[in-house]
């Protein structure tokens, strides 16, 4: 069987991919050796949201009732259960769309017979251009292996039946700070363990505060300057060993922040170079083999889904041998945490210890308007501009910052000033006024 272009995964990278290869009439096939959807749709990222966006309605119901009484009642140990069950409809929409889009689906574990012969489920498959979007997986820190019952990763602790009493979550990340969110609102007694100086390094400590805010009324112990040894159970309890002789021990282990290229079978019949934490490209996202690419995760450029689908999307392009856009200094980020904290471009700390001159300004949640119908109690919108009120900045931590501020890197890209902001209407009331209350400071 022939195709223009065979994609191997299903995640971010290769399902636009795909969708972006036969919107320009090329023939695809797309394979999938794992789960429809890869850790971007199915295993991470997305089912985290959608269980922390099932504990923000909890937490806000409780907030509108001014009281939990109603909610005792709530069976905790369906929590992941049914968001599973939910999770499970994300492979019948991929399919769906990809089917409808024209690209041929195939299913199971293939290898490459050379660098445009790949094998999967008895079928031979030709192509001119070969997609590499097979992602990464979740791994350990040496010295600890992974079992799959008491020292997990997200894929485990996303299908749990139980709710554990007690969790230890290895990596003040932004990834194990997610899942502290979570678990702790959901009453597990949990503790954060980092070997680094700070949790979640690389912002300003005053846009974290209500994350930090949140956790400590929710019991989580974080550990900064920690380090693990070891890992291990006995029994049905999970301990870890530092590096000080201490040992601690909880229901079960997380294990956060680390990952793995996941390399294609045959992928040495190719030619491809490839190392033991990525498969390398160039700015076209091409490997060393001509008509060969890789995209998403696996090519370690980063590890964020919004870059995956963005390469995914532009693929096309470089198939043409066109140039991409992968300038990712305006990169929007996001952590959906309790609360949320997002935005683009410099913050304070940065500015600081570049030396560059700036000036900030920051407007509290609660002091909208919409901020007051919401009863919003915590959280600001910080802009950083440099001199002469160009953005440098634009910062949220709060309820829905994501959403929000989902278009920042836009605007630092664009080098909006202070005056754009001000000359500009904003949807009243919504807390997105912030930032036209904050300019207008």
């Amino acid at each position: 069987m022939h195709f223009d272009c065979l994609v191997l995964g299903s995640g971010p990278a290769g399902f636009y991919a795909a969708l972006s290869c036969t919107k320009e009439g090329y023939s695809v096939a797309l394979v999938e050796k794992s789960t429809w959807g890869g850790t971007g749709f199915r295993d991470g990222c997305l089912p985290v949201k959608t269980a922390l966006d099932r504990m923000r309605l909890y937490e806000k119901s409780k907030t509108l009732f001014h009281s939990d009484e109603k909610f005792r009642s709530l069976s905790f140990s369906d929590f992941f259960v049914n968001n599973e069950k939910k999770m499970k409809k994300v492979e019948g929409l991929l399919k769906e769309r990809l089917r409808e889009a024209g690209v041929q689906l195939f299913h199971g574990d293939g290898f490459f017979h050379s660098a445009k012969v790949y094998e999967t489920a008895g079928k031979i498959l030709t192509t001119e251009t070969v997609i590499i979007a097979t992602g990464t997986q979740p791994s350990a820190p040496e010295g600890i292996i992974l079992d799959s019952d008491t020292i997990i990763t997200h894929r485990e602790v996303l299908r749990l039946n139980t709710i554990p009493n007690e969790m230890i979550i290895i990596g003040g990340n932004v990834e194990g700070i997610e899942f502290a969110s979570l678990f702790s609102a959901l009453g597990v007694k949990v503790t954060v363990l980092e070997q680094g100086y700070e949790i979640l390094p690389g912002n300003d400590r005053d846009l974290l505060k209500p994350v930090f805010d949140t956790l400590k009324r929710n019991g989580v112990t974080l550990r900064s300057e920690t380090r693990v040894l070891s890992a291990g159970s006995t029994g049905e309890r999970a301990f870890v060993e530092l590096v000080n002789g201490e040992k601690l021990y909880a229901s079960i282990v997380l294990i956060t922040g680390c990952r793995k290229p996941n390399l294609p079978e045959g992928l040495n019949n190719t030619g491809v170079i490839f190392t033991k934490t990525a498969i390398p490209v160039n700015a076209k996202l091409e490997t060393n083999v001509p008509g060969i690419f890789a995209v998403g995760d696996v090519n370690g450029i980063h590890g964020m889904a919004h870059t995956a689908i963005q390469q995914g999307m532009f693929i096309v392009e470089s198939i043409k041998g066109r140039t991409i856009p992968l300038n990712y200094e305006n990169l929007p980020r996001a952590m959906f945490t309790l609360p949320e904290v997002a935005g683009a471009g410099k913050q304070e700390w940065e500015l600081l210890q570049e030396d560059i001159p700036y000036k900030t300004v920051s407007f509290q949640l609660a002091d909208t308007w919409r901020g007051f119908s919401k009863d919003v109690q915590s959280g600001i919108i910080r802009l950083v501009f440099y001199p002469g009120n160009t953005l440098a900045g634009i910062w949220m931590s709060g309820e829905n910052a994501s959403e929000i501020l989902s278009f920042s890197g836009l605007l630092i890209g664009k080098a909006v000033t202070k005056d754009d902001i001000l000359r500009n209407l904003f949807i009243h009331p919504t807390l997105g006024e912030g930032i036209l209350e904050g300019a207008a400071l």
